[in-house]
Parts: C-alpha cells; sequence; structure tokens
C-alpha cells in the first residue's frame, strides 16, 4: 500500500495569518429604575448560567491621603453581614443555590457579582441588593479583615513582581491615588475601622449611581421587572467629583534599585504614564502596544528573549483606568543583563518613534488583534467584562459591534501608528525599577539616568 507524500513545510518563518473567523455582539439594551438604577439586560441563548454583576463609583482612586486602600477593604466587606443575615447565613444561602457571590474593587468601580444557573436568578439579584443596599460592617468583620490586609501586606515585600509594581507606581505616580498600593499602605490600614468603612459605603454606594449587568439566558424584561422589586425606588445623593490624577513630572529617566541580596533574577519595570481609557488615540495605542509588547512575537519578546536571552518572557501594556492609567513593560530577567536588557527596551520605544513600521507587521498585528478578540466573547463572564468596560468608561453601545470594531482596527495606518508613538512614547522620560541585587545592578544602570537605591 503505498503512503501518500507530504507537502513540504516551509518553516523559516511563521505561517502566514488565517483570515479573521466572523462574530457577533449580543444585542442588549438599557433600562433606568424610578431611583436611577441602570439595568442592561444581555440575553444569551444557550446558556443555563447567568452571570450578574452591580457596579459603584466606588474605585480605589477615590481613597483619600492617609486612607488608602480603604476602598477595597469596604468592596470586600459587603458580603460579611446584612440588617437580615450574618456572613454565614449568606454564605449557606449561596452555596444552597450552586452559586458564587463576590465582591472587591479595582481602581475605578467597586462592585458584587454573583453566578448561578438562570432558574435563581431572583434569588441572584436579591442577594446583590441585599449586600449593596444594607451591609452593616459589624465590627469584628472589620477588625479581621484590617488584620488579613495588615498580614498580605508585609508578605508583599516578599514578591519581587508586586515590589516592581509598587515602586513602580509610586515613582510615576507620587502624590497621587495612583502612587499607592490599590490595597494600601501599613501606616493606613492600620488607622481603619468600622467608622471610616461606614463613611466611604455612604459616600460611594448609591443605587441612583450604580449600573446592573445580567448576562445569560434570561429575559430582558424580567429582570428589570426583579431588580425593580429587589431595589425599589432607592435613591442616592449627588455623586462624588471624579478625582484629577495629575502624574508628577518625570524629569529625564529614573531608576531605582530595589535591593534584593541574593535574588536569582531581577524584576524589571520601564515606562510612564499613559492615556485614561476613554482617550481618542486608544484603539491605535492598543494596536501599537500589541506590536511592541502585547504578543509572543512582539518586538520586546523578540528581543529580549529570543534575540538576546535575556529572559523568558516580556510585554508591555496601557493599563485601562479611568485616569491616565500607566504604560509599562515588565519583564523577570539574568541579573548580569538586567542593564541592557532595559537598554534594548528604550531602543525599542525610540525605533518606534523615529520609522514607521513594515506594512507586512502591522497587517500581521491587527490580523491578530481581530482573530483574538471572538475569543474573548464565548462565555458569559468574557461579555460580562466588555460589558463592564462599556458602561465604566461610557463608549457608545455599538462600540464592539463587529462593523466598529473592524473600522476602527481599518483606521490604524502607519502614519497613525507613528503619530501615537511620538505622542504616547516617551523614552527619555521613564521610571526604571530593577528588583534584584544591588550589588550586581548598580553598576549596570551607572549613566542611565537619576539612579536611587532602596530597601524592600
Amino acid at each position: 500500500m503505498s503512503v501518500p507524500a507530504r507537502a513540504a513545510v516551509d518553516r523559516s518563518g511563521p505561517p502566514a495569518p488565517r483570515p479573521a473567523e466572523p462574530y457577533s455582539f449580543p444585542e442588549f439594551s438599557r433600562r433606568v429604575l424610578p431611583g436611577g438604577l441602570q439595568v442592561l439586560p444581555v440575553p444569551v441563548a444557550g446558556s443555563s448560567v447567568v452571570s450578574l454583576e452591580l457596579i459603584f463609583p466606588a474605585g480605589a482612586w477615590y481613597d483619600l491621603p492617609g486612607a488608602t486602600g480603604l476602598a477595597s477593604l469596604v468592596s470586600g466587606l459587603l458580603d460579611e453581614g446584612t440588617e437580615k443575615h450574618s456572613a454565614l447565613e449568606i454564605a449557606s444561602a449561596v452555596e444552597r443555590l450552586g452559586g458564587r457571590l463576590e465582591s472587591g474593587a479595582d481602581w475605578d468601580v467597586g462592585s458584587a457579582s454573583v453566578r448561578l444557573l438562570g432558574e435563581y436568578l431572583e434569588e441572584g439579584v436579591d442577594l446583590l441588593a441585599e449586600v449593596s443596599l444594607s451591609p452593616t460592617f459589624p465590627e469584628e468583620e472589620v477588625e479581621r479583615a484590617r488584620r488579613n490586609r495588615l498580614t498580605d501586606l508585609m508578605r508583599r515585600r516578599d514578591r519581587p513582581a508586586v515590589l516592581a509594581g509598587d515602586h513602580f507606581s509610586q515613582l510615576v505616580y507620587d502624590g497621587t491615588p495612583y502612587g499607592r498600593p490599590l490595597v494600601g499602605v501599613p501606616e493606613d490600614v492600620r488607622e481603619m475601622d468600622r467608622h471610616s468603612a461606614v463613611g466611604f459605603f455612604g459616600r460611594h454606594y448609591r443605587p441612583a449611581r450604580a449600573l446592573l449587568i445580567g448576562v445569560g439566558e434570561l429575559d430582558p424584561d424580567h429582570l428589570t421587572a426583579i431588580a425593580a422589586t429587589a431595589f425599589g425606588a432607592a435613591e442616592g445623593g449627588e455623586a462624588e467629583p471624579d478625582p484629577e490624577i495629575v502624574p508628577p513630572p518625570q524629569g529625564g529617566v529614573r531608576v531605582r534599585v530595589v535591593d534584593r541580596p541574593g535574588a536569582a533574577q531581577t524584576e524589571l519595570r520601564i515606562g510612564h504614564a499613559g492615556v485614561p481609557r476613554t482617550h481618542p488615540d486608544w484603539t491605535a495605542l492598543s494596536v501599537l502596544n500589541t506590536l511592541l509588547g502585547g504578543k509572543f512575537t512582539s518586538r520586546i519578546n523578540l528581543n529580549l528573549r529570543e534575540r538576546h536571552g535575556f529572559t523568558y518572557g516580556a510585554s508591555s501594556r496601557f493599563s485601562p483606568r479611568l485616569g491616565p492609567g500607566p504604560f509599562a513593560v515588565n519583564a523577570a530577567v539574568a541579573n548580569p543583563h538586567a542593564g541592557a536588557a532595559a537598554r534594548e527596551v528604550l531602543g525599542e520605544l525610540e525605533r518606534l518613534r523615529e520609522s514607521r513600521v513594515e506594512p507586512e507587521e502591522l497587517r500581521e498585528t491587527k490580523s491578530y488583534v481581530l482573530g483574538v478578540f471572538p475569543y474573548t466573547l464565548q462565555t458569559v463572564d468574557g461579555i460580562l467584562y466588555h460589558l463592564e468596560t462599556l458602561a465604566v468608561y461610557g463608549l457608545p453601545d455599538d462600540y464592539y459591534a463587529p462593523e466598529r470594531y473592524v473600522e476602527r482596527l481599518d483606521g490604524v495606518d502607519r502614519d497613525e501608528l507613528l503619530r501615537v508613538a511620538r505622542a504616547h512614547l516617551h523614552p527619555e522620560q521613564v521610571a526604571i525599577v530593577a528588583v534584584g541585587p544591588a550589588a550586581e545592578l548598580v553598576p549596570q544602570f551607572e549613566g542611565v539616568g537619576d539612579l536611587d537605591v532602596v530597601k524592600p
């Protein structure tokens, strides 16, 4: 029996990208209850699970000086006791439903979410209403959360990646809420108590300023009716003004070495303040960042990993926030090559500012961005994430519609990439943080910029 010959495989380069798979974004509508609460129901046929999320303008950028970490502490306490039920009773109710109840905060919002079978939709909405309208912040639960937070903050000092991020934020955003960790600092957390938790909750958790998103096998009218019953005509006072985040002038290249004698490798962070998620250049910056450090074949990863062998992987990111979130390059590199790796990164930033990218590189990058996006819509939680993005940043309802999404990507050409690179990448004004053995690192960074050495 003869075996057919196999076609020759060209291994001299990566395979050509396939055409992007077509996708559709679920249709949805916005409803507003009498008290002001917005409801955003998104029916997804064939999904037995429903994800619900209640979002409040209660993120960590509202933390006041001397109270950093309060937003995240308060959000984590929402399900630790209400006017009707204790923390244990709430946990038991969630377990009986076979669901999952979570609460937390990021820089922009505080939220409570529940994921459960669609047949328990009403119970899920009732749970969210209870923990968001009537938490009691029991004294013992606040104290337990405070002590746990202090323990976690001590552990952060032993995590090089966390240390690098904290020191990078301090250099870039000193004097602003973004300059401290989202979870706070020990001296602030030690002063927190029930009174401060209740005060933050009262100022920021107002139903009139909240949004309820529901994704899954649901009827929009049914969800809206359930929410109207659960939340009633609960109203809120005047909105708290959004903080103004103004990063201090960088004043050139600043290098900070965080000394960890005996460390096997160095954690690097290189970057500066970026732009808010609402900035009109965001789509072009997303393409630029994908090309620079947002995929395995990005310039930075190919440089540091493939060409020089400095690291197992390097990446970059513009962090989406309501304020000017950070642009940062992240890598863990071999100690002897930390300085060289930093110089290579700065060189890559300069390259993007000096000349247009080649047409083939841009085409491949845009194909990657367009090809990856549909995979983020395969679960109800993935859809919910994108809806939260729409809501938090005030994006148009058709922002993720295929025709609009493709239209925005098509508008990013070589000239546009060069423009945004020159406008938003500043290699001459970066903060560089290197967490590792100072004895090895300091000589490598001498002459790179203003250098200081600190302990963890």
